[in-house]
């Protein structure tokens, strides 16, 4: 079993990881069927034994259009989460459907009150409370509520041509009643469910919504959450933690990356069109679970490093299946998934972000030997691009010196089997010194248990 994140002597995580597998009942009943080493496993019990101990669960209010992703499908996700020993962070969309940047429609049956605000913050409030009342009565009650999803812009509205321009008097009244319900809620039965607000913007931005909310008298709320993907959102992992470090100093308010992810690939096993291409600002353009494991793990540190609350994953299980979707058959995530086109799971890939059995491995070789116009590039085992095959990365000069470095995240315990090259192509290959030879004609190496950072030197010798 994975080694678990550092927790408080109360027993209460005093940080949050896991995912959003709000898709998990639908896809199971198309069939879907997840693996490890060909053995069938149920994906609550995995990601709870991998390390991860909160999921995230979408509820829209009323949607006719799928039997999915409402109160019944989420009571029933949720038993199984507190089941696997995970909390639960609930995720208020307030609308029968989809909500983000683009899309945040009222819901049906709140439509005859759209333009009266008092009269939709009490069907806000009235809702929130409720629904926390009944996961009481089920003993499924969320550790966290989410109040709205990506709402950058306007909520709630009965047309999406009435997003902007920003009426934040408006948004924060319905805020206010879904925080003042969960309040209500706590002091009525002594608990100490948490409030987050959340968003899909850049670092700057993030920090003028907060501002803009609390000047505009936003109720006390515990938590920011955001958006993080490199498609979209373009600052680095090392912004995010000065933007949680920010928050936290400035307002009290811990950050959450309620929502990330990063490819492992840019194929796609169905026609469904794939949202995701980009590879993080940095990182080698060469999409492997390696590098999907690394930028998880960078994200995770920035966060936990700088007062944050926690980072999910969004979706990791959604993997290709006969689901009918809005936008076709399939899944437009797979190649984000923490599971290959098989649904076994990716070695080594995005699941190993959960614990802490992992250690920053910088290899480094010295390329003097090889010429003034060659650079350095490593291949490896744990550079396969999910499917079987070796991938070279190109390394990083250091200065003006002839040292390149790749650095990595191992698993504890994990050797690779490893050889540097003198360019992008196999031919160009070093030859590997007979006493380096570990694994046939490559270099080898092994992170030892509770090792937390190794740097390997070494030096290339000439073909």
């Amino acid at each position: 079993m994975a080694k678990a994140l550092t927790r408080a002597t109360s027993n209460t995580p005093t940080f949050y990881v896991g995912a959003d597998l709000s898709y998990t009942n639908e896809l199971e009943d198309t069939g879907v069927e997840y693996t490890v080493n060909g053995e069938k496993k149920d994906l609550f019990t995995l990601f709870s034994q991998n390390g991860a101990n909160m999921v995230r669960l979408r509820l829209w209010h009323n949607p006719t259009w799928t039997n999915y992703s409402n109160y019944a499908d989420v009571k029933k996700s949720a038993k199984r989460i507190k089941k696997a020993g995970m909390s639960i962070l609930l995720d208020f969309h307030y609308s029968d459907s989809w909500t983000d940047p683009e899309k945040n429609i009222v819901p049906a049956a709140w439509a005859s009150v759209v333009n009266d605000t008092t009269a939709l913050a009490d069907s806000v409030y009235n809702y929130t409370y409720k629904t926390l009342l009944d996961m009481k009565k089920s003993s499924i009650l969320p550790a966290a509520v989410q109040i709205g999803n990506e709402t950058n812009n306007n909520i709630m509205v009965s047309d999406n041509s009435q997003l902007l321009p920003l009426n934040v008097k408006r948004n924060v009244k319905l805020f206010n009643a879904g925080i003042k319900a969960v309040q209500d809620f706590n002091k009525a039965y002594r608990k100490n469910i948490k409030t987050v607000l959340h968003v899909a913007l850049t670092n700057t931005d993030v920090l003028n919504w907060v501002h803009n909310v609390k000047s505009n008298a936003i109720l006390n709320f515990d938590i920011i959450g955001v958006s993080y993907y490199p498609q979209w959102q373009f600052y680095t992992p090392a912004e995010l933690g000065v933007l949680a470090s920010t928050v936290y100093n400035n307002y009290g308010i811990q950050l959450l990356v309620a929502e990330t992810g990063h490819i492992w690939t840019r194929s796609w096993d169905d026609q469904c069109h794939n949202l995701m291409s980009n590879m993080a600002p940095g990182y080698p353009q060469v999409p492997c679970p390696q590098l999907q494991k690394d930028f998880l793990i960078e994200v995770k540190n920035a966060v936990r490093n700088n007062h944050g609350y926690g980072v999910l994953a969004w979706e990791p299980g959604w993997v290709s299946s006969t689901n009918e979707t809005l936008w076709g058959t399939g899944s437009n995530w797979e190649n984000v998934a923490f599971f290959d086109f098989n649904n076994e799971l990716l070695p080594h890939g995005g699941m190993d972000f959960l614990n802490d059995n992992n250690g920053l491995v910088t290899f480094t070789v010295d390329m003097t030997a090889a010429g003034e116009s060659a650079k350095g590039y490593i291949t490896g085992d744990f550079t396969t691009n999910g499917f079987g095959n070796w991938q070279i990365i190109p390394m990083t000069q250091v200065g003006s010196t002839r040292k390149y470095t790749f650095s990595s995240y191992l698993s504890h315990g994990q050797t690779v089997e490893y050889f540097y090259l003198s360019d992008s192509a196999w031919t160009a290959r070093e030859t590997v010194p007979e006493s380096k030879r570990v694994i046939w004609n490559d270099r080898g190496y092994t992170l030892s248990a509770g090792t937390e950072s190794d740097t390997l030197n070494d030096t290339w010798v000439n073909p």
